[in-house]
């Protein structure tokens, strides 16, 4: 298996000027030599410069999915390559991991996302200008995922690092004041989707009492926030396809934890509770597949197929869940069983078992329906280790999550340096 492009190609390929990109299939100008556009032509193009910086954020989502997948138990390492396998044993190596150059794709996101509202600012944009709002949405949401999956992160540019609970909350200050502006603006789209940022954020740092307020204000009429890819180039496709899906690369599957699960003539997982086969888990595994090592079975997401299928960032059944999830930790079993049951309804499947009181049964199955609902979207990681199961889902001696980026670490003054790589991400024991 190659390198994977996105590190060094993919964003080279990216139009960085002023910070614009051109994301999924959103292509708002034709320029033969992108290096020739001007700041000047740039600020005449407003809603390219904010399209641009969100989609850098697009571009790093099924980067993310892949390596949380790998960090987690939704993946396993099916080829050749030492960075895949790596991350699948939950090691980490400075200067070679692969989560270095997700962690860069973000920094640059961020960065875009900065630059815009600084554009903006110098031509006199309000604050309440939709594009205004669409870039510090962005911004939050990618402080969001840094908090989810790296132990810690630069606060800003040039600045130190800090921890990743208290990066979740940054993400959230920045998400409330993206959401107020959408609400005074009247931007409802941006309102729902700042809304499922905070909650989740909230979910994330433990503020259960703000991510139940929040969840509950998305309707489930929401359509949700997605990452956009198409098949125009390669920095747009959807990579989680290209490298690791059957008809494509095969380069990572399914874990074999899942595998006597998985119904393999109609592509589904099914329920553990019903059995029922589960839409919301397609798994395709024809004939006998191997991985590119030609030895370990290949057990493919199906969730996704083609190259410029998009990747749900957030939508409104993660909103009930957190709700379902809240409901739990109060004790309130009913509630929380109604919520999952009201979800599992939505797409055909009967009710979960009784779980007559038991709330670790309760757990079990919120668990299980997050793991279903959220399939290779890029939060199982973040749950394994809000409920402390790495060690007793996965292994010992694993990552907890990413570190800090190798180069950050040497020049954060407040960041883990590279002999000291366990500083705050040690292994599970």
């Amino acid at each position: 298996m190659t390198y994977r492009t996105s590190s060094v190609a993919r964003w080279g390929a990216v139009l960085a000027v002023g910070g614009v990109a051109i994301a999924g299939a959103c292509d708002p100008f034709s320029v033969s030599d992108p290096s020739r556009y001007t700041d000047a032509a740039l600020d005449s193009a407003l809603e390219s410069v904010a399209n641009g910086a969100e989609g850098q954020l697009h571009l790093s989502v099924d980067d993310y999915v892949i390596y949380t997948a790998l960090l987690s138990d939704e993946w396993q390492h099916t080829g050749t390559w030492a960075g895949y396998d790596d991350v699948d044993k939950g090691r980490a190596r400075y200067g070679t991991s692969p989560a270095d150059y997700i962690f860069t794709g973000l920094m640059r996101a961020r960065y875009a996302t900065q630059d815009a509202q600084e554009r903006f600012l110098r031509l006199g944009l309000a604050d309440t200008d939709p594009k205004v709002v669409q870039v510090k949405s962005a911004e939050g949401w990618i402080d969001l995922y840094l908090g989810a999956s790296w132990c810690e992160a630069t606060q800003g540019a040039g600045t130190d690092a800090i921890s990743d609970v208290q990066m979740l909350q940054q993400a959230s200050t920045k998400l409330k004041a993206a959401l107020a502006l959408a609400q005074q603006a009247g931007l409802s789209r941006w309102v729902d989707i700042n809304r499922a940022g905070i909650a989740r954020a909230s979910l994330y740092a433990g503020n259960y009492d703000e991510a139940l307020a929040y969840a509950q204000q998305v309707p489930d009429s929401w359509t949700g926030y997605y990452a956009k890819f198409s098949t125009t180039s390669d920095p747009q496709r959807n990579w989680v396809v290209l490298t690791n899906t059957v008809g494509f690369n095969k380069a990572a599957g399914m874990r074999e934890k899942w595998w006597a699960q998985v119904d393999t003539i109609n592509s589904k997982l099914r329920d553990p509770w019903t059995g029922q086969l589960d839409p919301r888990v397609e798994i395709r595994h024809p004939g006998g597949s191997l991985g590119v090592d030609s030895k370990t079975p290949h057990y493919s997401q199906w969730k996704y197929k083609g190259l410029a299928d998009d990747i749900a960032i957030s939508k409104p059944q993660e909103m009930r869940l957190i709700e379902a999830e809240v409901a739990w930790r109060k004790n309130d079993l009913t509630t929380a069983m109604s919520k999952m049951n009201a979800v599992r309804a939505a797409v055909g499947l009967n009710p979960l078992p009784d779980p007559a009181g038991n709330a670790t049964t309760v757990r079990d199955y919120l668990l299980s329906e997050r793991f279903a609902v959220l399939f290779m979207e890029g939060q199982r990681l973040a749950d394994l280790n809000r409920f402390d199961l790495i060690g007793s889902y996965i292994g010992t001696g694993r990552l907890k999550k990413f570190p800090l980026a190798q180069f950050e670490a040497q020049n954060s003054p407040g960041g883990i340096i590279p002999d000291d790589a366990s500083k705050r991400c040690a292994p599970i024991s």
